[in-house]
């Protein structure tokens, strides 16, 4: 019989995994950094050349609402490309996120001792299932375009309300209307994703479960137990808690000159480092909850025919 854990055996496997492999967290960090970086130089670049010598660029850059129009009616070429590149960058780290989550999910499920077996066991993992969890993508996207209807219809829905609201406070009801189905809906298929990528990384060198099975298997394995969902969700939690907590802080508090300037990058790398701690403890808790599914069905094998 397959052992039961509760909440609090997969919040203590989560703090588990990141105290345990705070390299693998910070190589991953590193990667996700190094992608952001390469962003945001590009669209420096875009803007430099768009608006450096306009003085009401600066003016947006301070919050200015009339400038932030002029900026956004008169240079519609910027902003395309700015989307373009980040369209371009979202598709990369997508798949680059592939290949680090199997790894992920590799090093939490055999615990190796030794750097050298972490790396080893992390590259094997992540390349023996990015295939995988390609295919996993392209079943996946019944369930995303789900979600893009109710988002559109719930959009529709509620535009009136938005669009001739008068206060915040006339704005809470209609996105409410539109953020909670479309959010528990984007909620339950992600979270059936990730445990979809669990069972592929812990089964492919035994069993090998198709895509498609497997992505069944996780959806009656979700529904069935809502404590993958609450524990997805606490993740999402103390993620957007850390976020505002930043930006409560940050408020009210500018820094000028090269200090702090400096001051402010270190401070929002360790916010991303802090939230991309809290997903890792979220995966390595669906690494110990996945362990305790049963087997999949094996797929039957072909008789090769006897040599002649």
């Amino acid at each position: 019989m397959a052992m039961r854990l509760g909440f609090g055996d997969l919040l203590s496997a989560g703090a588990r995994g990141v105290s345990r492999y705070t390299g693998t967290l910070f190589a991953v960090f590193v990667a996700q950094s190094l992608l952001a970086a390469a962003f945001m130089a590009g669209v420096a670049i875009i803007l430099t050349q768009a608006f450096s010598h306009l003085p009401m660029f600066d003016d947006a850059v301070d919050g200015d609402l009339v400038s932030i129009l002029w900026c956004l009616r008169y240079a519609q070429p910027s902003f395309v490309a700015i989307g373009g590149l980040l369209f371009a960058t979202m598709l990369l780290w997508q798949l680059f996120s592939w290949f680090l989550t199997g790894g992920l999910y590799g090093v939490f499920n055999e615990r190796p001792e030794s750097r050298d077996d972490t790396a080893r066991v992390f590259g094997a993992s992540g390349a023996a299932t990015f295939l995988a969890y390609a295919r996993l993508a392209i079943v996946a996207l019944p369930g995303w375009a789900v979600v893009f209807i109710v988002f559109a219809t719930t959009l529709d829905a509620a535009a009136s309300q938005i669009e001739y609201a008068l206060s915040i406070g006339d704005l809470i009801g209609p996105l409410a209307l539109v953020i909670v189905p479309t959010g528990l809906l984007a909620h339950f298929f992600a979270t059936v994703t990730d445990y979809a990528r669990v069972e592929l990384t812990l089964r492919h060198t035994s069993h090998r479960p198709s895509a498609l099975l497997t992505y069944f298997r996780s959806v009656a394995f979700v529904a069935k137990r809502p404590l993958t969902l609450v524990h997805g969700a606490l993740g999402w939690l103390l993620f957007l808690v850390v976020t505002l907590a930043y930006a409560l802080l940050a408020q009210g508090h500018p820094m000028y000159g090269a200090e702090g300037a400096i001051t402010l990058f270190f401070v929002r790398q360790g916010v991303s480092l802090l939230r991309m701690a809290i997903r890792v403890g979220i995966l390595a808790g669906q690494v110990e909850l996945g362990r305790t599914r049963p087997l999949p069905p094996r797929r039957p094998e072909t008789a090769k025919p006897a040599a002649q």
